[in-house]
């Protein structure tokens, strides 16, 4: 696990000096990704590779990167871990005979694999979380990659006439001509869910690179700047079609076939040369990952949970009672308004761009706690995307099943009435209120489940309103990008749920948080082959009366008894809104005042003081976004003082 980032310059090197010293000011704000080792290097072609190392797999300095193929020809940077390398590297030698192996690390085998096969065909062989950045120095093409989920991040973009990249936005920022502009859209995006969803950035000039593709750039793309489409060697859409088709064909999958890729999945993600544990929640997901670890551990596996003040947030009581079955060695952390302020205060450095998902605060404070004991952590993320785990899915198809039984006519009139009504019940019991009458109106309107899901969740139905020039209603999760097509609702709901808010919210959040402390969290779940197999188990083998993740409750049933795990999901959130009332109070209103609201001209100030002083004043309920807009701002004073930021930032 590591940092990586680089740039191409169109007509070459021209002070070798100057470009080594400006990528190693670029690498070296990736410390906390790696700080183990730092490497450079550069090419007079115009390429520039900076490395920071966080030593999992051989701590020797055979693993230093950026690493050479051992024939000189391929220059390979990696962030991130190739579970199966012992396969791959049987396979490189299968063909090129026994090879002189400078030591025993998986960015060292990829290397081989990439000199044996050519970049796409050894990415196809890697299961793994990974962001590659591979030079030829024979053909002088840059092609970066990224793991098929996009557990790993990898940003790129335009800086004047230079292609940079990064394992994060803030290794960027070093290069001179880096723009700070601020793309509207993604700003409406975020203000809407609490993340910026798809290839988007906060920054109108960078990008994501979209899990399971590649960019492949020459010099004559970066003379030209031409950005060539990113191309896909792995295709989350196809691989859920993929399993709907197998459904039909009578191939469903079975827990038997899902129990072994599971364990196989933990086990190589037990590998490593450091110590490792798990994050334990007491939910499901998180009880099955430490379950199968128990197992097949020889050693007694670490465990680590955070618990709240606030009852209904807290899990660590359930976490502690999976823990004392299983027999781990296991940790917990109370969170205390010292931890609760000193995280939210760290956010934006951590951040990069604003994020709004709550669960960053505990997230962070058990990585940070996990970090003392281990450097390696295996969470359960992913289970309820893959399994139908979250209550919304059940719950729209209830709705969805209730409103067929309705004649249109009956539909339309009672749509009008609800529609008509959520204005004034609105200005009297607050958005939340109205929020929920918009919600019913639409479902009984077109029952369309992709639109109804993405009003359920969204922090707000009509961001624009939120800006200092407006803007259209955004829809992000309904303009075909995310659409699945042909399949029932809660398929529909979950594809929309892993092509974005698990890649953009989850598992950046995970990444970020673990990588400020420089942890490694690893997650099984997650491993492209349960990804594959999960679409072949048919929507009520997965959820059905109301009960999600089934086959994943059958699996650790065999681990656990039944009455330990099974009970409402909490989630893994935080009690902001009380915290905003008590320990967060002044930090809040700082950020909230009509001054701070309006210095970067970006807000509508009277809207969100509208939203705040409804919450905080006039006891109208908590509005999700007013947690956007907090980290919005937190996120853009931050920004003021980063030492790179030579302009304004303002819409771009």
């Amino acid at each position: 696990m590591c940092g990586i980032v680089g740039f191409f310059t169109p007509d070459g090197l021209a002070d070798g000096r100057q470009a080594h010293d400006l990528v190693v000011r670029m690498r070296d704000r990736l410390v906390h990704r790696g700080p183990d080792d730092g490497g450079s290097w550069t090419d007079p072609a115009g390429i520039a590779f900076g490395f920071r190392r966080l030593s999992i797999i051989d701590l020797s300095p055979a693993g230093h990167q950026p690493m050479p193929s051992a024939d000189g020809r391929y220059i390979v940077m990696m962030n991130g871990e190739v579970y199966n390398f012992a396969d791959i590297r049987a396979e490189v030698e299968a063909v090129r005979g026994p090879l002189a192996w400078r030591g025993h690390s998986d960015t060292e085998v990829m290397a081989e694999a990439i000199a044996c096969w050519g970049v796409e065909e050894a990415i196809r062989r890697a299961n793994g979380m990974f962001a590659f950045a591979v030079w030829d120095r024979e053909e002088q093409v840059l092609t970066l990659a990224r793991d098929r989920i996009g557990k790993k991040p990898l940003y790129y973009g335009w800086a004047g006439d230079a292609f940079v990249f990064g394992s994060e936005l803030k290794a960027l920022w070093p290069f001179p001509q880096f723009d700070f502009g601020i793309s509207p859209e993604a700003l409406n995006e975020f203000l809407q869910l609490g993340y910026v969803p798809g290839e988007r950035t906060i920054f109108a000039s960078t990008f994501k690179l979209p899990g399971g593709a590649l960019l492949r750039l020459d010099r004559q793309a970066v003379r030209r700047r031409q950005m060539p489409r990113p191309r896909p060697y792995w295709d989350l859409r196809q691989v859920a079609l993929a399993g709907l088709d197998a459904q039909a064909s009578g191939q469903t999958a079975t827990e038997e076939e899902l129990d072994a890729v599971l364990r196989d999945a933990v086990a190589r993600r037990m590998v490593a040369d450091v110590p490792v544990g798990a994050f334990l929640s007491g939910g499901i997901d998180s009880s099955l990952v430490t379950a199968v670890m128990a197992a097949g551990s020889a050693s007694q596996v670490r465990s680590f949970s955070i618990g709240f003040a606030v009852k209904e947030w807290n899990e660590a009581e359930h976490a502690q009672s999976v823990a004392s079955h299983l027999g781990t060695q296991h940790e917990e952390l109370y969170v205390t308004p010292a931890d609760l302020i000193g995280v939210v205060k760290d956010l934006p450095g951590i951040l990069d761009e604003p994020f709004a998902d709550d669960s960053m605060i505990p997230t962070t404070l058990l990585c940070r706690m996990a970090r003392r004991s281990v450097t390696v952590a295996l969470s359960g993320d992913g289970g309820d995307e893959l399994f139908a785990g979250y209550a919304r899915y059940a719950a729209i198809d209830r709705w969805l099943s209730h409103r067929a039984k309705l004649p249109g006519f009956g539909r339309s009139l009672a749509s009008t009435l609800v529609n008509s009504l959520a204005g004034p019940v609105g200005r009297v019991s607050g958005t939340r209120m109205e929020r929920r009458f918009l919600l019913l109106g639409s479902l009984l309107d077109h029952g369309d489940p992709d639109r109804v899901h993405e009003m359920l969740v969204s922090q707000s139905l009509d961001p624009g309103a939120l800006l200092a020039g407006g803007g259209d209603a955004s829809r992000p999760l309904t303009d075909g990008t995310f659409n699945l097509g042909r399949s029932s609702a809660i398929d529909r709901m979950t594809f929309i749920d892993t092509a974005s808010y698990l890649v953009d919210d989850i598992l950046a959040k995970v990444d970020r948080a673990s990588m400020s402390t420089s942890l490694e969290v690893r997650c099984p779940l997650l491993d492209y082959r349960v990804i594959e197999l999960s679409w072949r188990f048919p929507t009520d083998a997965k959820c059905r009366d109301g009960v999600g993740k089934l086959p994943l409750r059958s699996l650790l049933y065999r681990h656990v008894p039944q009455a330990l795990v099974d009970r409402p999901k909490m989630g893994f959130g935080a009690p902001v809104e009380v915290w905003l009332q008590n320990e967060l109070r002044d930090w809040a209103e700082a950020l909230m005042s009509p001054e701070a609201l309006g210095r970067h001209g970006l807000l509508n100030v009277a809207a969100c003081r509208r939203l705040w002083e409804g919450f905080t004043q006039h006891g109208r309920g908590w509005n999700r976004v007013i947690w956007n807009i907090l980290m919005f701002q937190a996120w853009h004073e931050a920004m003021q003082s980063v030492e790179a930021a030579r302009s304004p930032l303002v819409a771009a």
